[in-house]
């Protein structure tokens, strides 16, 4: 055992770069605001082009693909970005992205991204200095295109000692980011050497086909180019289709939850082993203070820190947090319109493949906590049901 590191990548980065001298400080998107406005500032007049438009940009186009360059902007694909810019255009605006970074290396600030990027290039120049025979890639299809290059680099294809030195598990149904890779291009060659896993050990096959008709008609990648249907795809158990109930107040709703936890308990079942999801932190501060006031105990799982399964309580957390973790009931509160889908992630005025992408990673939000239950999921609404939850009702 310890000769295995288990390690989320960015931490595994950090590490990794402070031990070679690294001296940037990390920025997050929350915190960048001031760097963007000074960059926009020196936008050129009359390009007709919106302030949120050079964010977009950059994290969509030009983090997503690893450009360091105007060259390689002016060659960059745009897929899927609803304004179309000429070449002309993007060599005038080019100067926002470079001013933007120029001014957080004056910072000592980089983003993820960007230390991902210069980790694979200190191991580029050093050579192949790490120890590791093996990496396991779990939630892949989270990862994006530098993640994977450095992947690569950790265990240069070059060595050639061992045939798999790379195991890869993802499910594009399950993506609730911005980060569609081919693997091929980060020099990861699958061709012939891809499986599907099609049973499912912990998610009742009613609970699963509900989540799976959440997406259907969508396109769903195979994270190397591919498509992948749900094909042959099933689940070992059975039990309870999901149940939805709609309420006229969030009063009532959390009244229900509350007796709903407690026929719960009278059947047997262990409150650690139930968590209530939501969309955003903020709703879910306004649910820890309603049930706490009907004297139910709660327990956050919070964002950076893991869950303390020992600690007492009805689990909360987000659609975002409780990805990879398991339950044996779920209740998803507050699946209504405007939350779910975020009225913030609003697609009716994108492109229509921006607004295809955006709709897409909606879903999986939803796919994702539904499929955290090993027993049984409860959605619950109040006002106006979100649009996909109308879906699911009519069919």
């Amino acid at each position: 055992m310890k000769k295995i590191d288990v390690i989320n990548l960015d931490a595994w980065v950090i590490q990794f770069l402070k031990k070679h001298g690294y001296n940037y400080s990390l920025i997050f998107q929350e915190n960048a605001g001031p760097y963007w406005q000074n960059a926009i500032n020196l936008a050129p007049a009359g390009m007709d082009i919106d302030e949120s438009f050079y964010q977009q940009e950059w994290s969509q186009v030009i983090q997503a693909q690893g450009i360091t360059t105007s060259d390689e902007y002016l060659k960059a694909s745009r897929v899927g970005r609803q304004k179309k810019i000429t070449r002309p255009v993007k060599q005038k605006i080019w100067s926002v992205f470079e001013e933007y970074r120029a001014q957080l290396n004056a910072k000592g600030m980089k983003e993820m991204t960007d230390a991902v990027r210069d980790a694979r290039i200190i191991l580029q120049t050093k050579g192949d200095i790490l120890p590791y025979q093996a990496i396991i890639v779990d939630e892949a299809q989270d990862m994006g295109m530098e993640a994977f290059k450095l992947i690569r680099q950790m265990i240069p294809e070059s060595r050639g000692e061992l045939k798999n030195d790379l195991f890869i598990v993802g499910d594009a149904h399950q993506r609730i980011y911005r980060h569609k890779v081919i693997l091929s291009r980060c020099g990861i060659n699958i061709k012939g050497r891809s499986k599907k896993l099609k049973i499912n050990y912990r998610t009742t096959e009613e609970t699963r086909q509900w989540a799976v008709k959440l997406l259907e008609g969508k396109t769903v990648d195979d994270l190397d180019g591919g498509l992948d249907e749900q094909k042959g795809y099933k689940s070992l158990l059975h039990g309870d289709l999901p149940e939805i109930r709609s309420f006229s107040s969030f009063t009532e709703e959390v009244q229900f939850i509350a007796s709903y936890l407690n026929e719960l308990i009278k059947e047997g079942a262990d409150v650690n082993t139930v968590c209530l999801v939501a969309r955003t932190n903020d709703l879910l501060k306004q649910y820890e203070a309603a049930l706490q006031e009907s004297h139910v105990k709660t327990y956050l799982v919070k964002r950076s820190v893991a869950e303390d399964r020992k600690a007492a309580g009805l689990r909360l957390a987000t659609m975002h947090r409780v990805k990879g973790l398991e339950f044996d009931y779920v209740i998803i509160a507050s699946v209504n319109d405007g939350v779910v889908p975020l009225q913030s992630s609003s697609f009716g005025d994108a492109s229509s493949e921006q607004a295809e992408e955006t709709e897409n990673l909606e879903r999986a939000l939803l796919y994702v906590s539904a499929t955290r239950a090993k027993k049984k999921v409860l959605m619950t609404c109040y006002g106006k049901s979100s649009p996909f939850l109308m879906l699911r009702n009519k069919k």
